[in-house]
């Protein structure tokens, strides 16, 4: 009976692994690439005792632990020690989205494409497609993580030990692994592709904004979170390998039941049935632009959702981080009420600065994944039942561009709108709208161009449509960590949110919005000719 249930895989390993290895081998170059890079120039940013002084006053502010972990390390504090700091959290935060990605196009990516059907046609056990996924995630996170390994030994961080290098090496695998697991779990839960997508999303989501308030203000209650888990690996000091065996038995313990649903779940179908709909067409579903929201709805309103949740989560701390007197009794009787109550407002405003890196890149993701949605339903063949009517390459075009540029904007909006709010109630001192407001017409036009360009490749190159990730990728690393390892500014302005000031703390440069929003015009402009000229993705 277990033969027969697992027939045939070893050729949908081969079969998977020959399709993508392209992506493959990108995910792990790019990672291990950027991984090993940044541990090369830790010793060169913080090699002296001043910097490493400095550095950690920084990393024990609120602010930094909601960011990037509690900082447990002891005196004397080495460049390693930093290194696994400020590094693990943001590593595994793409160690995860890998997996779910991967998990998502193995699972439920070939049902929506029906190759599975396929496949199951012929003598293949009902679990070989499921256990050749497996396979797939275990060979790439073990090789991942040992590169990883490889890479901070190479790296010879001062105060590095080779079990502490193992150890993240390994544990960053065992992450991964385990969120891998999860995702095909979930993908038994939903039935489709994005629905899967997105509810891993939601939960990464929920455990980073729990692993966040548990951080600031109880570190032990961080246990209980498996995202947390990623940060008690205490690597160069105790070296704990507990986190790494908690990882091992969630994966074995989610692929446990992702198995028994998948026996008894029929092809296509998930445990959450999907909603029947009208038996008539909607008066609205009146062109390509309804019919986009008609199929995208629920992942947009789920997106302006979870940041505005985001927002409100960050906003919650706002009163912990910036209450001076409450981690230094004496800067109150130094500055006096109306300095202390001006510099605790400096503080948080420097918070938002950072977050509104964080918001832009969130709502860039459901904006950019709407276009390049462009291109993947021509080659499922729905546009061309599109097509088949009255209705112009133009059109259908502008539906899904505008569509992203709205969902962007709007996506933006949700998440500064629950800062504000959640501001105002939990601040003795809130933060005017004005200052959101700002943000949100600094970064606006500066993400807009990104859209834009994600359209010019759907338009001439959709072959190379997946570029737009890559530089979404590279604006979340070059802003988020390009203060922390001194990154060259010419390399920041390598995307439009570099050039845009820090705000709120510096003033808003209506220069800077107005270039960004011409170029955006002229890209789309670009665009659409592009996409009027093409042939239609097969």
């Amino acid at each position: 009976m277990a033969t027969r249930l697992f027939a045939r895989t070893g050729l949908l390993i081969r079969f998977n692994l020959r399709r993508d290895w392209k992506k493959l081998l990108i995910w792990v170059v790019v990672l291990t690439g950027l991984f090993t890079a940044i541990a090369a120039k830790f010793d060169g940013i913080y090699g002296t005792q001043t910097a490493l002084n400095e550095i950690v006053k920084t990393l024990k502010m609120p602010a930094m632990i909601s960011l990037f972990g509690a900082f447990t390390a002891k005196s004397p504090y080495t460049t390693a020690k930093v290194f696994a700091t400020e590094m693990v959290v943001f590593i595994a935060i793409f160690m995860i989205i890998m997996n779910i990605m991967v998990a998502v196009a193995t699972s439920r990516g070939d049902e929506d494409d029906d190759l599975l059907e396929l496949v199951r046609a012929h003598a293949v056990g009902r679990l070989a497609p499921l256990l050749a996924g497996v396979v797939e995630l275990t060979a790439l996170n073990g090789l991942v993580g040992i590169l990883f390994g490889l890479g901070l030994t190479v790296a010879k961080l001062p105060g590095a030990t080779i079990q502490g290098n193992w150890l993240i090496g390994l544990g960053l695998g065992a992450l991964g692994w385990a969120f891998g697991m999860l995702t095909l779990l979930l993908a038994q839960v939903m039935n489709s592709a994005s629905g899967t997508t997105m509810l891993s999303y939601v939960v990464l989501g929920i455990m980073y904004v729990a692993r966040m308030g548990t951080d600031v203000s109880h570190p032990r209650l961080t246990w209980w979170i498996p995202f947390g888990w990623i940060e008690k690996l205490d690597a160069y000091q105790a070296n704990q390998w507990l986190p790494v065996s908690l990882y091992l038995l969630l994966g074995i313990g989610c692929l446990s039941v992702a198995a028994l649903l998948n026996v008894q779940r029929d092809l296509g179908a998930g445990l959450i049935e999907q909603r029947r709909g009208r038996r008539q067409a909607s008066l609205l579903l009146r062109g390509p632009a309804t019919l986009l929201w008609r199929q995208s709805h629920g992942v947009i309103i789920a997106w302006l959702l979870g940041n505005f949740i985001l927002g409100a989560s960050y906003a919650s701390v706002f009163n912990t981080i910036g209450d001076l007197a409450k981690s230094n009794p004496m800067i109150k009787q130094l500055l006096g009420a109306s300095a202390l109550a001006a510099a605790n407002r400096m503080i948080v405003k420097n918070f938002i600065a950072i977050l509104a890196i964080v918001m832009v890149i969130v709502a860039l993701i459901p904006a950019v994944q709407l276009m390049l949605k462009l291109v993947n339903d021509e080659q499922k063949g729905y546009l061309h039942q599109v097509y088949a009517t009255a209705t112009s390459r133009w059109h259908v075009w502008a539906s899904y561009t505008g569509w992203s540029l709205i969902t962007g904007m709007a996506v933006l909006l949700a998440g500064l709108s629950g800062m504000y709010l959640m501001g105002l109630v939990s601040m003795k001192d809130p933060i005017n709208w004005i200052t959101y407001w700002h943000v949100f017409c600094a970064y606006g036009p500066a993400m807009l161009v990104m859209v834009a360009v994600a359209s010019v490749l759907t338009g001439w190159l959709p072959k190379w449509r997946y570029a737009a990730w890559a530089w979404v990728f590279y604006a979340f690393f070059s802003l988020y960590l390009g203060n922390l390892i001194d990154l060259p500014k010419w390399a920041r302005h390598l995307t439009p949110l570099g050039f845009v000031n820090k705000v709120p703390i510096k003033s808003l440069d209506w220069a800077t919005g107005g270039w960004c929003l011409a170029l955006t015009v002229l890209l789309l402009v670009v665009a659409v000719l592009g996409y009027r000229r093409r042939d239609l993705a097969q």
